[in-house]
């Protein structure tokens, strides 16, 4: 069984995903990062000017030059007992500079990685969870195939001109071309781990040579070198990827750091930690240096990630506060979860904490989107640029993670409040993270899963594993999902996202009548398959006038593709497809079968090239609806006419969900989305009234257009916000929106629609 629909609809009028979006409370609640000076005071005071004029700079340039410079610094081995940003231990690294960016910009208490260096390396690239990658353990060999977020801004018109460099260590495989396979202009660093700081493989581009300097002064110096090199006309992104504070254990340079230490062979195997401590204190100072090289225009234009690719290796964690076995190569809190500071251009919440749940992957999205594109979500990678400007309660509910080695295999997920951790043998625990910082106490070991908190924790997080993992055929006896009523919130593009099954108890209003909805959803090869009994999830005939037929469940199957693409031309609506099928089951068939000279004008207009067909949704034409702008067939099949307003929110608060698919496997999303000026608002279609009146002749109803004909409407292209069909792409994603007027749903199909919706 796949994803259960209450995680998906948020917890629909439960709170088990993560409360009222409050802060969560834990053992250990973060403090103040310490006070430094502000950042912006180790700039130089100046820097050279450019070599154009100004004069000489073209409005493509300008344009260009206003996208944010981006640096994005990775931390090897520094887990959350190691960062002074937090307060896990008393035990940690003088960093003035990091302090300084905490202070400066927003500190992430919840950001999860993988347990090791290549995966998390992978997921950060590509934006995709192992399992999707291939990367879930170490060492780790990405596939030249792969689509990094640097590949993807060369792809963007918007985006191509970033100049893109990686420095440090990359120990993502010794492909053919190496990093610049991936999209990366420029590489200077180590493929894999280095032996000794001081003597150790420098890879520039495709030369190799041994290097004497200092590792993280040298990467930094290669980041600086690259980074005064590039045309101030144009935007860059640096990767910055320290080796430090990984082992080898050693005395960095003294002017470095802080500590008093002698380098001794003893003295290291003795005390690791303040070894380990003092390269972490060497790369802050270096992270300084970089920055400060910055002129100041530059500096006011740059964003500044800094993020720790998986928790503390076991023999130099803080156990007063991490329990052995919480560290590095496990999945617990201290294996992945990562310091992570976002701070620079575009960064307005200062000195602020965000508890909202963040991902490895979701580096991908969020780089493309400050970047300028108008990306969102993007394979395992949801962007967070949201949370840079303004605390919001929309952003991911669920964090995952997939790690294997020889000793450990299994899956990690959580939400705000808990975590759930499956290994490879079937056992399973759970850990309430809101009321302990750490993983303390295994729920299901001492027999505590009895609450509902805790039991629908379970079965959400349980289910939305299997999603994940496409095992919905191996999910067992659970209970369907009762979803009666529901307010759907999930704007998820992907049907098998929604696959589990789903029941509801309804009454038909005028029959005084108790129906069950029986829906269920399964992921089968590149289709979603909908099994369903056509009954609605909330009460239904409940107009003035009863229906015209009786209600009755059926037995119906529609199959939706798991990929959607366009087709070469547009496919007409008609009577003999079915339009689509919404999330609770019931089918939309916006076409009545009636036309003006046939019969009565109620049946019998089956050629959809007969004129002047009505619009059973204008009241003049009085088809018996509901509420819901629905009615029966003949044969009992309850189905929608119009706009479907029983499964989002009627105001303009937040965006409108996903409330089901297209027969060619396109999603609908309700009326509500954020257009280009971030004001969220209903779509407006781009279909109006033809002025005049109708021509009058016996074939011809007459009068003015009044839209109590379908022909009475014409598409204007651009006069609203959606096209022909009534879709529109936002966030790289196509879809149709329902409109308070025509076409309602959709008026034809951009893909190909599935035979099952053949009738």
């Amino acid at each position: 069984m796949k994803l259960n629909l209450i995680l998906i609809i948020s917890c629909l009028v439960l709170t088990a995903c993560g409360g009222s979006g409050g802060s969560s409370s834990t053992e250990m609640d973060p403090t103040p990062v310490p006070e430094t000076p502000d950042v912006s005071e180790l700039e130089d005071e100046g820097g050279e000017e450019p070599i154009n004029e100004p004069d000489e700079t073209s409005p493509e340039d300008l344009e260009q030059s206003a996208q944010p410079n981006i640096i994005f610094i990775l931390s090897d081995d520094q887990g959350i007992d190691a960062s002074a940003q937090y307060s896990y231990s008393v035990d940690v690294p003088n960093t003035p500079i990091l302090n300084g960016l905490a202070n400066d910009g927003l500190v992430f208490d919840n950001a999860w990685v993988t347990p090791a260096c290549s995966t998390t390396r992978a997921a950060l690239l590509t934006g995709q969870y192992g399992i999707h990658s291939g990367v879930s353990s170490v060492p780790g060999n990405l596939a030249t195939s792969s689509e990094t977020v640097q590949t993807y801004l060369k792809s963007q018109d918007a985006t191509e001109h970033y100049q893109t460099g990686f420095f440090g260590k990359w120990h993502l495989g010794n492909n053919a071309g190496g990093p610049t396979s991936f999209g990366i202009d420029y590489f200077a660093g180590n493929m894999s781990n280095i032996d000794d700081y001081y003597s150790w493989e420098l890879t520039l581009n495709d030369e190799v040579s041994i290097s004497t300097e200092y590792h993280t002064r040298a990467i930094t110096n290669q980041a600086i070198d690259w980074i005064a090199s590039q045309n101030t006309s144009s935007s860059w992104f640096a990767w910055v990827a320290y080796s430090a504070p990984h082992s080898p254990f050693h005395l960095p340079p003294d002017d470095l750091h802080s500590r008093t230490l002698s380098g001794s062979a003893n003295d290291i195997s003795s005390n690791s930690r303040d070894y380990y401590l003092a390269a972490i204190e060497a790369m802050d100072s270096e992270i300084g240096r970089l920055l400060d090289s910055l002129p100041e225009e530059t500096r006011n234009n740059t964003v500044i990630f800094f993020i720790g690719d998986n928790g503390t290796p076991a023999q130099i964690l803080d156990t007063s506060v991490l329990f052995q076995g919480q560290s590095k190569n496990s999945l617990y809190e201290g294996g992945v979860r990562a310091p992570f500071v976002v701070s620079g251009a575009g960064v307005t919440r200062k000195g602020e904490r965000e508890e909202r749940l963040v991902n490895a992957t979701d580096m991908f999205a969020t780089i493309a989107q400050i970047a300028g594109l108008d990306l969102d979500a993007m394979h395992d990678s949801e962007s967070f640029a949201h949370l840079l400007e303004g605390s919001a309660v929309s952003g991911r509910d669920y964090n995952f993670v997939h790690f294997t080695n020889d000793s450990i295999d299994g899956y990690a997920i959580r939400n705000l409040e808990f975590k759930l951790i499956e290994w490879h043998d079937g056992s399973q625990e759970l850990y309430q993270l809101s009321e302990q910082s750490i993983e303390t106490e295994d729920l299901i070991a001492i027999g505590a899963v009895l609450n509902t908190a805790q039991s629908n924790a379970f079965e959400l997080l349980n289910n939305r594993l299997d999603s994940i993992l496409g095992r919905a055929d191996d999910a067992g006896p659970e209970s369907p999902v009762d979803i009666t009523n529901a307010t759907l919130t999930s704007r998820s593009v992907s049907c098998a996202d929604y696959a589990n099954d789903y029941v509801s108890d309804v009454v038909d209003v005028n029959e005084a009548q108790l129906f069950q909805g029986d829906l269920s959803i399964a992921v089968v090869g590149n289709k979603c398959v909908f099994d369903t009994n056509a009954i609605p999830n909330h009460d239904f005939n409940d107009g003035d006038a009863g229906f015209p037929n009786q209600v009755s469940a059926q037995s119906d199957q529609f199959q939706v593709t798991t990929a959607p693409s366009f087709a070469a031309a547009p496919t007409e609506l008609s009577l003999q497809i079915d339009n689509a099928l919404l999330l609770n089951g019931v089918k939309v068939d916006l076409l009545a079968a009636g036309c003006f000279g046939i019969g009565n004008g109620k049946v019998g207009c089956n050629d959809m090239s007969t004129p002047w067909r009505y619009d059973p949704m204008h009241p003049v034409n009085g088809f018996r609806v509901d509420t819901h702008n629905a009615h029966a067939q003949p044969d009992g099949t309850y189905h929608y006419h119009g706009t479907p307003n029983a499964f989002y929110h009627q105001t303009d608060v937040v965006e409108s969900p996903v409330i089901g698919f297209a027969a060619d496997g396109f999603p609908i999303f309700g009326p509500f989305y954020t257009d280009g000026e971030g004001v969220v608002r209903k779509a407006v279609p781009s279909y109006r009234l033809k002025s005049g009146n109708r021509p009058m002749d016996d074939e011809s109803p007459g009068g003015g257009y009044d839209g109590s004909f379908l022909d009475d409407y014409e598409y204007v292209q651009g006069l609203g916000d959606l096209d022909v069909c009534n879709g529109m792409t936002v966030n790289d994603h196509y879809g149709y929106y329902i409109t308070d007027d025509y076409p309602y749903v959709l008026a034809c199909f951009q893909g190909t629609p599935d035979a099952s919706f053949y009738k």
